[in-house]
């Protein structure tokens, strides 16, 4: 009973800290999980966030645009109306000239009046070129602070998330085996058996190895020792 107690036991031991291993292994694993799926839902909110600022870059950077256009587009009117009234006025220059007969009129005034005509025109186009060029300007800042606003959003995002190493699987301990039970339960039986011969030795003459067995169980025996 001893020997199988012990076995029992052993085995028991073996068996709670196999499953410990088991248990601690399988800890590691959830919070591997668990880290990961933080970290991708940390990372795609990120990402959400990053795709807003774009659309945000892209709608101020159309809204500069727009307006830089429209600018554009009330210069031209402008000088449309400038060269309409130009055209009028060279008209009713001409018009005086030529009411005034060929004998009334100073070539030298006539020279002038068209040229000051040209000098108006050339100036109004000089104005849309150099406006022209301030557009393109303005257009290209609008880009370089879209394009930087866009690069810090790109730089705050941060690395995509990798899975964590995989823990060390459990090493599983080995119990013992039958054969330990076999050998503890012969050692057990070796053990009586000794013990029976040295109550055959006690009662048969110590270490002589001659007495009669039948002294151990007959009483018939023993009363005729007495």
């Amino acid at each position: 009973m001893s020997a199988i107690g012990k076995h029992q036991q052993a085995k028991a031991q073996t068996n709670a800290a196999n499953q410990a291993a088991q248990n601690r292994y399988r800890d590691a694993l959830m919070m591997r999980n668990y880290q990961y799926g933080k970290e991708v839902e940390l990372y795609n909110r990120r990402v959400e966030d990053y795709q807003a600022g774009l659309k945000e870059s892209q709608l101020a950077y159309n809204r500069g645009y727009t307006a830089i256009d429209k600018r554009a587009a009330e210069r031209i009117g402008a000088a449309r109306f400038a060269g309409q009234q130009n055209l009028i006025q060279d008209i009713q220059t001409q018009g005086q000239f030529a009411a005034r007969g060929t004998s009334g009129v100073d070539p030298r005034a006539a020279v002038m009046a068209r040229a000051a005509a040209g000098r108006r025109d050339a100036l109004v186009a000089n104005n849309l070129l150099r406006a022209r060029y301030g557009d393109i300007e303005a257009n290209r800042d609008l880009r370089m602070q879209a394009n930087s606003y866009r690069r810090k959003l790109f730089s705050a995002l941060p690395m995509v998330p990798t899975m964590a190493p995989m823990p060390s699987a459990p090493i599983m301990q080995q119990g013992p085996s039958a054969l330990s039970l076999i050998g503890g339960l012969g050692s057990a039986a070796m053990s009586g058996l000794s013990a029976g011969i040295s109550a055959e030795n006690m009662f048969g003459g110590a270490g002589s190895g001659t007495g009669d067995p039948n002294l151990l169980v007959n009483t018939n025996n023993l009363a005729v020792m007495d």
